[in-house]
């Protein structure tokens, strides 16, 4: 089932770059997102759907995928998210083509259980993003692709000598994540493998002060907010931190955690506070992406499995907040033809269904209890005390700027006088409200449900840096 769900959007990803109508990529994601909201809901705990096939056995190299709590919850929500996306995004068939391979990479992203078939996944889920941004990019589109490319390129060769280090120096007989965890690596060994995974995780987390591509890369890409929404979900640093970092090479982190603990909270506040400045949504949204994604991995770095565990939720959560708020910002560039906050004023008395939607979602950004947004930072901030007190503190400032970002861009859209009219949801944009927000209030108001499969990794995790019971 696990392949299923990484080739379905494949497959009609590349049926639309092959010609064929946009209302085939509408139900292709649509099709994938039924199929992991059912992989999610009767998810049995423990790595379920497990698959495994030699791809260079000689070399230790197998296509190995499976499903745990992790990866079920980040199943769901990126295929929701582009489904969303498809309802509402007016873009061309080749372009909804892209974002659904790029979904497809995402997904075998997440389930990889082998380290080189991670790596491959890793890079490749960067080609349709790199498109998206080439062909149907902004005036600046080729500037920022030159940066994101760099950026890439830093992390990527020290992150392939980790790799190809995580098995040669540990004596594991293959790249699958159980053997390597099977054969620890020494200290001396352990600190530069960590090194090589850090700088590219640390890139697409992204950290202060490794997000220099963030900003253009958001600001460059098609207004529709499709593209942005995808590389909201595209923050896989904290993920892989957890997932292959950390645990192969746990030494190597402990020298590390303090350094990594301060760039996370700094990221968190840094961000909130460039947020607060942005003149229109995109760049607001990046910066708000860059404080939250702080958030989440200081929770990570924290060792503790409440940390863990609400880093991990909040990496979640955001992907359907943040990927709504591009879409919605992508529904007002098309009714105004513009991104500059408080250049359209009072829309909630023309538009009261968008109005009250953008209101969820900003809400659900800055922490609402009630709304996804909560459980995650709540957590987090706890486990993160456990760890640094004044560095959760910080991170706690990050939270409290948020609701001043969110809610000021808030105001000056859609509730200050002074502006002209623009139409309210229609269609399937009524479709894409109603589903954010049951959304929202479901992750927010049953997380225990929605994080089930992260309590025992979140504990297994904390065990083995010595933070666990």
């Amino acid at each position: 089932m696990v392949v299923l769900a990484v080739l379905l959007p494949v497959v009609f990803g590349a049926l639309l770059l092959l010609g064929l109508p946009r209302a085939l990529g509408v139900l292709g994601a649509g099709l994938s997102f039924l199929l992991n909201l059912y992989l999610f809901l009767t998810h049995p705990g423990g790595v379920a759907h497990a698959f495994q096939a030699p791809l260079l056995p000689g070399a230790g190299v197998y296509w190995a995928f499976g499903l745990d709590g992790l990866s079920a919850l980040f199943f769901l929500t990126i295929a929701l998210t582009v489904f969303l996306g498809a309802l509402v995004a007016r873009v061309e068939g080749r372009f909804l083509g892209l974002a659904l391979l790029m979904e497809g990479l995402l997904l075998g992203l997440f389930a990889a259980r082998d380290l080189l078939v991670f790596y491959v996944f890793f890079e490749a889920a960067l080609i349709p993003a790199l498109l998206m941004l080439y062909l149907y990019g902004g005036e600046g589109r080729t500037r920022a692709l030159y940066t994101f490319v760099l950026f890439t390129l830093v992390g990527s060769l020290p992150m392939l000598a980790a790799v190809l280090g995580a098995r040669l120096l540990s004596g594991s007989p293959t790249f699958l994540l159980e053997d390597l965890l099977a054969h620890p690596l020494q200290e001396e060994a352990a600190f530069w493998v960590f090194l090589g995974f850090a700088l590219a995780f640390a890139i697409k987390t992204p950290l202060f002060p490794l997000h220099a591509w963030l900003p253009p890369f958001h600001q460059e890409n098609h207004p529709s907010g499709l593209a942005d929404a995808l590389g909201t979900l595209y923050k896989v640093g904290v993920f892989a931190f957890f997932r292959f970092a950390i645990p192969l090479a746990p030494e190597g982190f402990a020298q590390a955690q303090g350094l990594l603990l301060f760039l996370a909270a700094l990221s968190a506040l840094y961000g909130a506070w460039v947020a607060f400045a942005a003149k229109d949504f995109k760049t607001l949204l990046a910066y708000a992406g860059l404080s939250h994604m702080g958030v989440a991995a200081l929770g990570v770095f924290s060792g503790t499995p409440e940390g863990a565990m609400g880093g991990l939720y909040l990496l979640a959560a955001s992907g359907v907040y943040t990927g709504g708020l591009f879409l919605l910002a992508g529904r007002l560039y098309e009714r105004t033809g513009t991104l500059e906050i408080g250049r359209y004023r009072g829309l909630a008395q023309s538009a009261p269904g968008l109005a009250a939607l953008a209101l969820i979602l900003f809400l659900a950004m800055v922490g609402l209890p009630g709304l996804s947004g909560f459980p995650g930072e709540f957590l987090t901030l706890l486990g993160a005390y456990k760890a640094s007190p004044w560095l959760a503190a910080l991170a706690f400032l990050s939270v409290i700027a948020s609701a001043a970002y969110a809610l000021t861009a808030f105001q000056k859209t859609f509730w200050e006088e002074g502006g002209s009219g623009v139409k309210d949801l229609a269609g399937a944009e009524w479709g894409f409200a109603l589903l954010s927000v049951l959304a929202l209030l479901l992750m927010g108001v049953f997380p225990g449900y929605f994080a089930r499969g992260l309590h025992p990794l979140a504990e297994a995790f904390a065990k083995l840096l010595g933070g666990g019971a």
